[in-house]
C-alpha cells in the first residue's frame, strides 16, 4: 500500500504569503520554476498532497528562501503541540525579511504591539486614542528594529 504524504495546513498559507509578499503571480512562479500555475494554486489552497523535494527546491529558489524553511512549515510533526506565542518567539531564532536575526528586544516589542492591538476597544469615543496607542507601539518596534 502506497504511503500518503500529508502536508501541514500552514504550508500553503506560507507559500502564498511568500509569493504575494514578493509581488509574484502564479504565472511568474510557473515561468521561474516550470511548475504549473494550477498546481501551485492547489498547493496554496491545500488541495494537493505534499510536493516532492525537487518541487520544494524550485519553489524555495523562486521565493528566495531555503528549502528547509518550506520543509519545516510543511511538516506535520510538532514538538508537543500548541505553544504560547511568547514561548515560540523567545525560544526560536528567526529573521525578519531574511535580513538579520531578530533580537529578544525586538521580540518583546513585537509582542507588546500584538498586546496593544488585542487590547484596544475600537469604540467611537476611544478610536483616536486607540490609533495613537497602536502607532506608539509600532514606532517602538520600528526603533528597536533599527537599533
Amino acid at each position: 500500500m502506497k504511503e500518503v504524504r500529508v502536508i501541514n495546513k500552514n504550508f500553503g498559507r506560507m507559500l502564498k504569503y511568500l509569493r504575494t509578499k514578493q509581488g509574484l503571480s502564479l504565472r511568474q512562479i510557473r515561468e521561474m520554476t516550470g511548475i504549473s500555475e494550477s498546481y501551485v494554486n492547489r498547493l496554496e489552497n491545500n488541495g494537493r498532497l505534499c510536493p516532492s523535494y525537487p518541487v520544494i527546491e524550485k519553489l524555495a529558489s523562486a521565493l528566495s528562501v531555503e528549502p528547509t524553511d518550506l520543509l519545516e512549515v510543511g511538516s506535520n510533526k510538532t514538538n508537543g503541540g500548541v505553544v504560547p506565542l511568547e514561548q515560540l518567539l523567545f525560544s526560536c531564532e528567526f529573521t525578519l525579511d531574511g535580513v538579520k536575526t531578530v533580537s529578544s528586544e525586538v521580540v518583546e516589542q513585537l509582542l507588546n504591539l500584538i498586546d496593544v492591538i488585542n487590547d484596544v476597544v475600537w469604540q467611537r469615543d476611544t478610536f483616536i486614542a486607540d490609533i495613537y496607542e497602536i502607532t506608539e507601539a509600532v514606532d517602538e518596534l520600528k526603533q528597536e528594529l533599527n537599533a
